[in-house]
């Protein structure tokens, strides 16, 4: 597995799913149930995008670690970034931010659609 391209690859993941949520929760204002079914559809393209910029180098790496991998480094970003500076100010912690049941989903649906993008790319 080629680490850093792994962890960057994450990294950009994090980046297209913060601008994801500022544009539909933010900008369009979509209700809170709207706006995670957006996030649901968005990722699809997100992580394909993400996992076939990592697997153009013709690593073979597993996609479902290549997943958790990506997971890791989202979550240590919003440890470091989301919640301080966004979650925090709005009187929230990050118990509440982590334990959130639509993030978690989105969170094993990120896993699952690398391992997907890997068993499709094989074939």
């Amino acid at each position: 597995m080629k680490t850093l391209r792994a962890v960057l690859s994450g990294a950009l993941i994090w980046v297209l799913i913060f601008v994801e949520i500022s544009i539909t929760m933010i900008g369009f204002k979509l209700p809170e149930l709207w706006t995670w079914i957006a996030h649901y559809i968005l990722l699809i393209p997100i992580v394909f995008f993400c996992a076939w910029l990592y697997y153009e180098s013709g690593d073979r790496a597993n996609g479902l670690i290549l997943g958790l991998l990506f997971l890791a480094v989202g979550i240590i970003l919003d440890l470091i970034v989301t919640v301080p500076l966004f979650i925090m100010l709005q009187g929230s912690s990050y118990a509440t931010y982590f334990s959130n049941l639509y993030m978690i989903a989105g969170f094993i649906e990120s896993v699952v659609l690398v391992g997907i993008y890997d068993k499709m790319r094989k074939k």
